[in-house]
């Protein structure tokens, strides 16, 4: 792939990001905690899929340590903790047996939201500046 589809792929992917960062807080105005948790995940990792696709590098993976690994030792490190924060949100957000017989709208509340909000929009200014 050139150089230049490169940037273009790694352009869509954290426009994508951003379209959905705006959602997630859509959602977390509106009380929808679970989902705009679920939302902010999918912002940080198509924030960090942006950064492999302008290296023409493996997008496969949905776990965010797993593709911060994929950048290098440097960015896994400085990003953990928010990687750690969205990762962990992956099933329990969108699933009503993730979480025995409790529906996630009833476990995940606004903090909850505020916190995965933060990740990622940490993990998508990051992105951004990188790419720009």
């Amino acid at each position: 792939m050139s150089q230049e589809s490169a940037r273009h792929r790694a352009g869509l992917w954290l426009g994508q990001a951003e379209d959905d960062l705006r959602a997630a807080q859509v959602l977390q105005a509106a009380g929808q905690a679970a989902q705009a948790c679920f939302l902010a995940l999918q912002v940080g990792e198509k924030a960090i899929k942006a950064l492999l696709a302008a290296e023409d590098r493996d997008l496969r993976s949905h776990s965010l340590i797993a593709l911060l690994r994929e950048l290098g030792a440097e960015p896994a490190e400085r990003w953990q903790r928010q990687a750690r924060v969205l990762d962990k949100l992956y099933a329990p957000t969108r699933y009503p047996d993730a979480l025995g017989d409790v529906l996630p709208s009833a476990v995940f509340g606004p903090e909850d939201g505020v916190a995965a909000l933060e990740a990622a929009m940490a993990l998508l200014s990051w992105a951004a500046e990188v790419l720009s």
